[in-house]
């Protein structure tokens, strides 16, 4: 009798997980399909953004000011379309990730001289200490991802006046990028919680900072996808670092000297 229930119990449960299983395949998919369906008719919309754009002559100023809000937004739109649908392509195996020899130290440089407006305008310092490095072997343009995410994220959960300082330098055979700020911080219950998709930490929430929480989410995927590694230190209204770790194909030169650029 005690067996025979058991068993009941035991196929019940076995029932149950798959009907979850086939719920979440079924939410990845409509995640997959939604995101399909907006990024056309998005793409269409600044389209016609920019032709309109291009007529500025027949706009008025007031008009012009109405269709540089929609632009705005239908880029945010977009960059969020483009994020669900990278997370839908991690989750259904089918993320492709280029390899071919990438100069890291140019794709940290680059991140930091595109976000230098950002920083300016905020009167953040942000400083970069760069180590000459043998080439990585990866995706340039996810790596470009992985970098200008980390370092909006610091800029924008740091106050005006404060630092955000990006290094990188070798560690043994890993290429080690750091990107450190004096911000908000992170309340230590919940950096757990931080690579989760979504997830937005009671800060951000309270002092209204923009954000879909899903910038982490995507950085450690690439990272991992690169066979690297991601770390979080957080001390609320003290800062955070984040560190990402590359494997470095060759012998480097660790004594050559960093160069630092500041804004």
């Amino acid at each position: 009798m005690a067996r025979a229930e058991a068993e009941a119990i035991q196929r019940l449960l076995s029932e149950q997980n798959e009907r979850l299983r086939e719920l979440d395949r079924m939410k990845d998919e409509f995640v997959s399909l939604v995101s399909h369906e907006l990024r056309t008719p998005l793409t269409s919309i600044r389209g016609y953004l920019e032709l309109l754009f291009e007529e500025g002559g027949n706009l008025t100023p007031e008009q012009e000011r109405f269709l540089g809000v929609v632009d705005r937004n239908s880029e945010r739109l977009l960059h969020l379309v483009g994020d669900l649908l990278f997370l839908a392509q991690v989750d259904a195996g089918r993320l492709t990730i280029e390899r071919e020899d990438v100069d890291f130290e140019e794709v940290v440089q680059d991140s930091v001289e595109a976000l230098r407006p950002i920083a300016e305008s905020r009167r953040i310092e942000l400083v970069a200490s760069i180590t000459p490095l043998p080439t990585v072997v990866g995706d340039p343009a996810r790596l470009a991802q992985v970098l200008d995410n980390l370092v909006s994220n610091a800029l924008k959960f740091t106050p005006e006046g404060g630092r955000v300082s990006v290094s990188l330098h070798a560690d043994g055979d890993r290429a080690v990028v750091e990107v450190k700020d004096n911000g908000v911080g992170i309340p230590r219950a919940e950096q757990s919680r931080l690579f989760e998709r979504f997830f937005r930490s009671s800060r951000a929430t309270h002092d209204a900072i923009p954000g879909t929480g899903l910038g982490l989410a995507i950085t450690k995927a690439i990272t991992e996808h690169h066979g690297g590694r991601i770390s979080v230190e957080s001390e609320e209204d003290v800062g955070t670092s984040v560190r990402v770790e590359l494997p470095l194909p060759a012998a480097h030169d660790a004594a050559a000297p960093a160069h630092e650029v500041a804004v």
